[in-house]
């Protein structure tokens, strides 16, 4: 079964002009397949990404997720739904910069009340899996561009999410660490049967993905 369907969604922004996002947008992704969304600024990456995220409502539509309208959950439901099934990875990394490396990635793991012995060994495989085990003890101020996007995506994982979503995470990357984080998210997306989704609108991304979903800019 295609792990998420897109159906008709909408997504407008209400304020002294009515911006619309998105519009009649469908598409269908599966676990495994590690897709671009792409398309000039103001076409609706983002908000795309925070729909299928549940950190946005769409205006309508419905977006399911295993089966399950995600736009139907409560508030709480959706908490639930981010913590245990999303992995979000920022352009600007989204670390904590009063805790050091492996205080990041175990946050999720102890939001989400895994035990002890749960989130020491989930913690040393993706340090380990990532390379940056020796920064353990660092501070994110202390680390390069890439080294903070490897931590990213080590906190994004932490819980074993279904889905990964990218928001131009290569934007403050040398090209040497472009190539070194994307090749990590697809590597991770086959190997580990997970859903990719990549906001974005570098070229170099386009030719390391199975495929791109270009959303027009639209006018009003």
């Amino acid at each position: 079964m295609t792990y998420i369907i897109i159906e008709s969604l909408y997504k407008i922004y209400q304020g002294t002009v009515e911006t619309v996002a998105l519009e009649n947008f469908n598409e269908k992704i599966d676990k495994g397949e590690a897709v671009a969304i792409a398309g000039p600024s103001g076409s609706g990456k983002t908000s795309l990404l925070s729909c299928i995220g549940g950190v946005l409502k769409p205006t309508s539509g419905r977006i399911l997720i295993d089966g399950i309208d995600i736009t139907k959950l409560s508030d709480d439901e959706l908490v639930d739904y981010r913590r245990d099934q999303v992995g979000l990875i920022y352009q600007d990394f989204n670390l904590i910069d009063e805790f050091s490396i492996y205080e990041n990635v175990v946050l999720p793991m102890l939001i989400a009340k895994k035990t002890k012995s749960e989130i020491e060994a989930r913690a040393n495989e993706l340090l380990e899996a990532l390379d940056i085990q020796r920064y353990i003890k660092t501070f994110p101020n202390y680390l390069s561009g890439g080294e903070k996007q490897r931590v990213a995506i080590a906190v994004a994982l932490a819980n074993d999410p279904d889905i990964i979503l990218a928001d131009e995470p290569t934007g403050n990357l040398d090209l040497a660490s472009r190539e070194n984080v994307i090749d990590i998210l697809t590597t991770k997306c086959k190997d580990l049967n997970k859903a990719l989704l990549i906001a974005t609108h570098d070229p170099f991304i386009m030719k390391k993905i199975d495929r791109i979903i270009d959303l027009p800019k639209l006018i009003r």
